[in-house]
Order: C-alpha cells, then sequence, then structure tokens
C-alpha cells in the first residue's frame, strides 16, 4: 500500500490546507512586498532608518498571520476540503447519474461534518468528531468502491441479462435433449455441458442477487450518513461522558464492516463469472 493510501483522508485535507494558505494569491503578493521593501526601502529616504532584516521579520510576521488566518477560516478550509474530496472521489467518473447524485450528497455530508469540526471549540469534544471524521473518510471510500461496482455492473447490464435467458433457454434445450438420447457416450457429454451451463446460471443469478443488495446497501448508507452527520452536529461534552459518541463511532464501524462485506461477496462472484468464461 503507497504512503498517501495509508494517510488518512483527513491528514490530506489538513497538508492541502496548510499548503493552500501558502500558495495563495495573497501569499505571493505579502512576499513580493516584504522583499521589495526590504531590498528598496533602505534606500529611499526616511524608510532607510530601518533596516532590512525589520521589512523581512515584519513580512515574516505578516505571512504567519495569513496562513493562520487561512488556516482558521472555516469557508476557505470548506473550499479546499471540497477540491481534496472531488480529487479523491470522482462522482463525474461513474456513467449513472443517480450514481453520481449520490456520491455528490455523500461529499456534500463529509464536507460539512469537516467544516463543523473546525469551527468546534471544545477540545475534547473536536478530537472525538475528528476521530469520527476519520471513520467517516474510510466509509466513504467503501461508499465510492461500492458505486464504481454498480456502475461497472450497469454499463454491462444488457449483455449480462442476454447471457442470462440465453443460457436458461439452452439448459431447457439440453434437458430435453438429454431425455430423448439414447447413445451414453453422447448423453454423458450433454450431462456435462448441462453441469456448465447451470453452474453459469447460477452464477448470473448470484451476481443479480449480489448487485440488488449492494444497491440497497449504497442507499442505506447513504441515508444512514445522512443521519451521521445530523448526530455529529449534535454532540457536545455530557454526550462523550455518557458515551453516546462511542456508540456513534460504534455505528459507523458497523456501516464500514457491512460495505466490506458486499465488496468482499461482488469481488468473489465478479471473479466467479470471469473465471467462468475464462474456461
Amino acid at each position: 500500500m503507497s504512503n498517501q493510501a495509508q494517510e488518512s483522508l483527513r491528514a490530506r485535507a489538513q497538508k492541502a490546507i496548510f499548503q493552500e494558505a501558502i500558495f495563495r494569491p495573497e501569499s505571493a503578493l505579502v512576499i513580493s512586498i516584504t522583499l521589495l521593501l526590504a531590498i528598496f526601502a533602505p534606500r529611499a529616504g526616511f524608510l532607510g532608518v530601518i533596516p532590512s532584516w525589520a521589512w523581512l521579520m515584519g513580512g515574516l510576521a505578516a505571512e504567519a498571520a495569513l496562513v493562520y488566518s487561512s488556516v482558521t477560516d472555516p469557508e476557505f478550509g470548506r473550499k479546499v476540503v471540497a477540491k481534496l474530496l472531488r480529487t479523491e472521489f470522482e462522482p463525474e467518473q461513474l456513467k449513472d447519474p443517480r450514481l453520481q447524485e449520490r456520491m455528490r450528497e455523500a461529499l456534500d455530508y463529509r464536507l460539512r461534518i469537516e467544516n463543523a469540526i473546525r469551527q468546534q471549540n471544545d477540545s475534547l469534544v473536536k478530537d472525538e468528531l475528528t476521530a469520527t471524521a476519520v471513520q467517516i473518510d474510510e466509509w466513504l471510500q467503501h461508499i465510492y468502491d461500492l458505486a464504481r461496482r454498480i456502475d461497472r455492473y450497469q454499463q454491462e447490464r444488457q449483455v449480462l441479462e442476454r447471457d442470462y435467458k440465453r443460457t436458461a433457454k439452452r439448459i431447457t434445450e439440453l434437458e430435453g435433449q438429454a431425455a430423448r438420447e439414447d447413445n451414453p457416450e453422447v448423453r454423458v457429454q450433454i450431462e456435462a455441458t448441462l453441469a456448465s451451463k447451470r453452474q453459469q446460471l447460477a452464477t448470473l443469478e448470484k451476481l443479480n442477487d449480489t448487485i440488488r443488495r449492494a444497491e440497497l446497501q449504497l442507499e442505506a448508507s447513504h441515508t444512514h450518513l445522512g443521519t451521521i452527520y445530523s448526530q455529529t452536529m449534535l454532540v457536545d461534552a455530557k454526550d462523550i461522558d455518557s458515551g453516546a459518541a462511542q456508540r456513534l463511532r460504534h455505528d459507523i464501524n458497523e456501516e464500514v464492516s457491512e460495505l466490506q462485506d458486499i465488496l468482499l461477496a461482488m469481488d468473489e462472484v465478479y471473479a466467479s463469472n470471469k473465471q467462468m468464461y475464462d474456461s
């Protein structure tokens, strides 16, 4: 696993906010003015009483204040995190408009949670919500992975439905042939072909059932994410003492676990389907 994959989305968001604060146009302007004053002000009349190092220190202080105000500005952070999230999880990569919309709404929930954390004054609550946000990032990754798999199936649905109908029809034909066949060797071959076709049909049925489960799970996860967002807005210090915040994190862990299970099931059935067609 790459270092980027090991690093939490929240850590990358914080890094992106800091980098954006340093390299924003206002910072470039402060740095440029500071350098100009440090070089030319000492040579310009009454400004000459101020040494170059003083201009540099003043510029450094102004830049530090600008960076601090940017990092602590919720609106600035919201814009940077929004940009990062759209880079990490691109709804436009999904071809199904409904899946695109679900992903955009999921990103919006995550963005609002991040914004709420940045505005939280109580350090205890902020730490608890930060830990919750890390879990939500993993949840969001699973939601996106699930949406991509469903989207992939949607693009292949026509072919898979064609194969299902063709296979079911062929099984009926082969069963009729087997019942009428007198040659034992031919009947053995028909039975072997039938077994292969039945396996193919079972795999296609399992794939269809798994996709239906995945679609329902995605809908449930999307709804639950909205609920979690509402709950995080209500968390305060007394909730942490009472264990309500820990229960919130437990709920998220269960949701992540359910998504992991459905993703594994989809991978397995896709692998079986590919193996069947390759054999």
